[in-house]
């Protein structure tokens, strides 16, 4: 089923800008690639294209109104490679900009996105951003499956803060080595599913039968921003996650979480494990 994108420009005169975290050092692959981000590391069951631009790609091809890639740790390399792409006049790229985090990336993937979130001078209130990690590789389908619940769904988006999740069984998170996957609890009000915390656990526990496993993108409008920019007691929280968990727990804050085909699948390439399973699967 294809997304007509055009409707939600049409009827709301508003952007879609996607924002690319790919300041962090990537610790646990470092030994691996020392001296490469993990979002230019490629991949050869992609055709050797980078895992950044295979998600630019993806994000390009559903006509995302403007990509902003934040860097941080070796961010000369992405910056350079951007440019490049850039000045050779690549499809779509005069929507991709960059965002230095200076040295706010080393608190954490939150800083790293204020650095971004503290100047929208650009962007109207009327505006989503979805932020997405830029070391793991996302299915075209999943993006998609997204762009069309936006559509579907746009005046809860553009009024509140979303979250995704996929439905997972237990022996879909078994991979070696076992590693930490984050899970959504939730509840109903008036239909809608809304996120009552994200919780933490071992992909090798054996007490799992079925859980709604996070995916790692979430969608922000533009007021949901502001909010959180001007709250000096979430200053202290270093992830995405934690600040979601504060808001909700803390100060009430609604979170609309949606279900998205659990045929679609996302990697996240965190160690040379990842990587060999990824390839070994032959990108599917």
């Amino acid at each position: 089923m294809e997304i007509q994108l055009s409707l939600r420009k049409n009827k709301y005169s508003r952007q879609i800008v996607a924002i690319i975290l790919s300041a962090g050092k990537g610790t646990r692959i470092k030994d691996t690639f020392p001296s490469t981000p993990k979002s230019l590391i490629k991949i050869h069951t992609l055709n050797d294209v980078s895992i950044i631009d295979h998600l630019i790609s993806l994000l390009l091809d559903l006509e995302t109104d403007r990509i902003e890639v934040i860097i941080g740790h070796l961010g000369y390399q992405i910056e350079k490679h951007i440019a490049l792409l850039k000045s050779n006049a690549k499809k779509g790229y005069d929507r991709v900009s960059i965002r230095d985090s200076g040295q706010e990336y080393q608190k954490g993937a939150f800083f790293s996105f204020m650095s971004f979130a503290k100047d929208l001078s650009r962007y109207s209130s009327k505006d989503l951003f979805l932020i997405l990690p830029g070391d793991t590789i996302f299915s075209k389908g999943l993006i998609k499956n997204i762009f069309l619940l936006i559509s579907q769904h746009d005046s809860l988006f553009r009024d509140y803060p979303s979250i995704f999740y996929q439905d997972r069984k237990r022996e879909d998170l078994e991979l070696a080595p076992p590693h930490s996957v984050s899970i959504l609890e939730t509840f109903t009000e008036k239909k809608e599913i809304c996120l009552k915390k994200i919780t933490q656990i071992d992909s090798s526990n054996q007490n799992l039968v079925k859980v709604k496993q996070m995916v790692p993108i979430v969608c922000f409008p533009y007021k949901f921003i502001m909010k959180i920019v001007n709250k000096a007691n979430i200053m202290h929280i270093n992830s995405i996650r934690n600040m979601i968990n504060f808001l909700v727990e803390s100060e009430g804050q609604k979170f609309f979480v949606y279900e998205l085909n659990s045929e679609h699948r996302f990697y996240d390439i965190d160690s040379e494990i990842d990587l060999s399973n990824f390839e070994k699967k032959g990108g599917q």
